[in-house]
């Protein structure tokens, strides 16, 4: 170094050596003012001129955000997470750049896909800028913990859920605060939805298991000797016997058995639980005699579905007992079904609409209209609140249609009456097709009145000559308004009943 400077200075050769460099240095700041020098990112932060002081490195998908540096002017391409993003060339100066990071579904994240670099990388036609951006993955959750119950120290247990990306720390806490034990020995399943260790000894005494991530924490309540069972929904709270009964729930573990309503039991044998222990199903092979609950005995003790199951009381049309056809077109009523046509189980006699609408018929084509009988104010308070009430059937359908709709009118109160409904599983919110499934209507969609009582202050009974008014119907019209070609329904109802809105959640009865 010193003797290259002793060069530089002596002779008209080391002047001439010094005016290059002297050139070279002016030409280079001359590009960096010119915005031609090497691009530098220095920090990232929100398109709020507010919010300038606020940067950081972590981004959620969707965000669009301002990278601030210098040298920036004249971009080729931006890439996040080595991936080309497009961006606007208007929003480009020789200090900033404004783009948004993807939130579409391709857009590959690091937490999935931990080989991609957390990165932003500038490209410019004099120069590439790169700058550490992490892209954030959604946060994990833990839904449940999968076990043998009860959970012996060195048992195997996996913690069931999704987003489980990015782990910084498991741990094992007795009291949410302090760390009890630290988890290190674990193994992440490929689509990062379990995480599965073996249990420490100091996990015994009961607690919570936390998982830090990244992007945010999940935590869920560790009990050795199994979780209280929770349900929070059922398939139907009047399904046909030999139909599959669904409940769903949380920590459904080890159901030894099921009563329904004090009459009989489903032993676990004839029970089906899911692996997440969410759910569970049986064939109901006979149907109840009384309206009562039911109930699941689990490892943790007993929990009772909210609600009555089989409400019979509820009922106001099932073409048995209660309620009868008066007219129509394209339906009529059918007596038990047999096993050699749909609906091939039925709960006594049941009706329905089946034929084919043409587009000369789509504005007025077939009906099944009713007569009803609407449960007293001994069985629905008359103070009850319409609100606080729902329209349940049972319907089969043997074919998905798209373009038939319905609407269902109540006391012949066509000015409430529901339209453009399409029937949908009241459990899973779809259309269910070749098998019964109930259906749930808000009361409030279909009547004016606000009360029970007022609904029922406004509905008649027959006149002295048995004649039923209008006031006591139920009716539901189909049509197509779209219709441009001949479209098939087949479409069965039974045992329309009017109860309190399912509720979501019930504490178990240990």
């Amino acid at each position: 170094m010193k003797k290259t400077n002793n060069r530089i200075t002596t002779g008209w050769a080391g002047m001439f050596i010094l005016a290059l460099m002297a050139a070279i240095t002016l030409l280079s700041c001359n590009d960096d003012d010119n915005g031609n020098g090497m691009p530098v990112i220095h920090y990232v932060r929100v398109t709020d001129p507010a919010l300038a002081d606020s940067t950081f490195t972590d981004v959620n998908p969707g965000t669009m955000i301002a990278v601030i540096g210098e040298n920036l002017s004249g971009v080729k391409e931006v890439y996040v997470n080595s991936q080309e993003i497009s961006f606007n060339s208007n929003y480009n100066t020789n200090t900033s750049l404004i783009i948004t990071i993807p939130a579409d579904e391709d857009f590959l994240l690091a937490g999935p896909n931990p080989e991609i670099p957390s990165e932003l990388r500038i490209v410019t036609h004099h120069g590439t800028a790169t700058y550490s951006l992490h892209v954030l993955s959604p946060g994990p959750v833990i839904s449940t913990i999968s076990a043998f119950y009860p959970i012996e120290p060195g048992d195997e247990i996996s913690l069931v859920g999704e987003h489980f990306y990015e782990i910084k720390r498991l741990y094992f806490t007795e009291d949410s605060i302090n760390v009890t034990q630290v988890i290190t020995d674990y193994q992440i399943s490929e689509d990062f939805e379990r995480l599965t260790f073996n249990v420490p000894d100091k996990l015994m005494a009961g607690g919570y298991i936390i998982m830090e991530c990244y992007t945010s924490d999940a935590c869920i309540e560790f009990i050795p000797e199994g979780p209280q069972a929770v349900i929070t929904g059922i398939s139907s709270t009047m399904p046909i016997a030999g139909s599959e009964v669904v409940i769903r729930g949380k920590n459904l573990i080890n159901v030894s058995r099921i009563n329904i309503n004090g009459e009989f039991n489903i032993l676990q044998t004839d029970i089906t639980t899911s692996p997440a222990y969410d759910e569970v199903s049986f064939i109901l092979p006979q149907k109840p005699t009384r309206p009562g609950t039911l109930s699941l005995t689990t490892i943790s003790g007993t929990v009772e579905m909210p609600g009555i199951f089989y409400p019979t009381d509820n009922i106001v049309l099932d073409w048995d007992n209660i309620g009868s056809y008066s007219w129509g077109g394209y339906s009529q009523v059918w007596p038990a079904a047999t096993e050699e046509d749909a609906p091939y189980i039925s709960d006594g006699n049941y009706s329905g609409i089946v034929g084919t609408i043409t587009p000369d018929e789509k504005w007025w084509w077939g009906q099944t209209v009713n007569t009803t009988v609407w449960p007293s104010t001994s069985v629905i308070p008359a103070n009850t609140l319409a609100s606080e009430l729902e329209l349940q059937f049972e319907c089969y359908i043997t074919e998905t249609f798209d373009g038939p709709v319905l609407q269902i009118q109540l006391a012949g109160n066509f000015n409430a009456a529901l339209t453009n409904y399409v029937p949908v599983s009241a459990l899973t919110g779809e259309m269910e097709i070749g098998k019964w499934m109930q259906c749930s209507i808000p009361l409030t969609s279909l009547i004016e009145e606000s009360t029970w009582e007022t609904f029922l202050n406004r509905v008649n009974p027959p006149d002295e000559d048995g004649n039923i008014p209008a006031t006591n119907q139920l009716g539901i019209y189909i049509t197509s308004p779209d219709c441009t070609s001949d479209e098939y329904v087949e479409m069965y109802v039974d045992n329309f009943r009017i109860v309190p809105i399912q509720q979501s959640i019930q504490q178990p009865n240990n």
